[in-house]
């Protein structure tokens, strides 16, 4: 790797983004500390519930400013791992890191009956998500959106993708009980099919034989050992590690509560 491009990497941290994040961060422990109480049915969050969220908002910060985010304009791999980490890892901590009331004070009831349930049906979101994410990476679309050409674009479609991961991932990590319409085995029927429906776009990356994406040829080749098409393989299986990952640890959560659950009814008819 040339000294320059490391010199690149490690100016990569972005001072805007991790201010921002503290100030998300601050804002959210003082809404659930010294001003719990000022909402209506507000009530003490957990240690627990509050590392969910402070983790999503740093595991996000990495994603968007640390050298990650530097080198996803020039690796596939680097792109394909901030996907994986902003649509796999930060929505699942976000649900898990709001409380009920919190969430119902953002979302009115009006909104909360109305709106979200169409938005949050798990049949729609898993198909929007999936649908979404294998057109981004359809080669055509890819290579429009990653040139550069069109700095909005590429924002807006990233938005687009982390707003869809969000929704699918409330009918797994609901915070709000009306809302919460899966049962246990519903839930883990959703999250395996979220995976099998993922599949095609990664072994497309995976297995290919070729380049698939030009802008790929294109780009700077920071690691003169990682060969592009080495890159593309290796992005395909990245995204697939960490969605397989994200949903094992769903599966093991929705298992462990529903035998909690078992367990605790068991034990009031005793």
């Amino acid at each position: 790797m040339e000294m320059s491009s490391m010199i690149s990497i490690l100016h990569g941290w972005e001072l805007k983004t991790w201010i921002i994040a503290l100030i998300v961060i601050v804002s959210y422990l003082l809404l659930t500390g010294r001003y719990y109480a000022n909402f209506k049915e507000g009530t003490r969050v957990s240690s627990k519930q509050k590392m969910y969220f402070i983790a999503a908002i740093i595991t996000c910060g990495l994603a968007l400013g640390s050298p990650i985010s530097m080198l996803a304009h020039h690796m596939f791999s680097a792109h394909m791992l901030q996907q994986s980490v902003l649509y796999f890892v930060v929505p699942p901590l976000l649900w898990k890191g709001i409380p009920t009331w919190l969430f119902r004070a953002i979302c009115t009831e009006k909104i909360r009956k109305s709106v979200l349930p169409l938005m949050t049906n798990a049949l729609v979101s898993v198909v929007v998500f999936n649908v979404l994410l294998s057109f981004y990476h359809f080669p055509i679309i890819y290579d429009v959106i990653m040139s550069g050409e069109y700095p909005m674009v590429m924002y807006l479609s990233h938005v687009i993708l982390f707003f869809s991961a969000m929704l699918m991932w409330f009918a797994v990590t609901c915070p709000e009980p009306e809302l919460d319409r899966l049962n246990h085995l519903k839930k883990i029927g959703y999250v395996v099919l979220n995976g099998l429906l993922l599949y095609p776009a990664c072994a497309l990356m995976i297995f290919a034989d070729d380049l698939i994406y030009s802008s790929t040829k294109e780009a700077h080749q920071i690691f003169s050992f990682l060969t592009p098409l080495a890159d593309q393989q290796l992005g395909g299986i990245i995204m697939k590690i960490f969605q397989e990952g994200a949903f094992a640890v769903a599966i093991g959560g929705i298992i462990f509560s529903w035998y909690r659950i078992e367990r605790s009814e068991e034990t009031e008819e005793q």
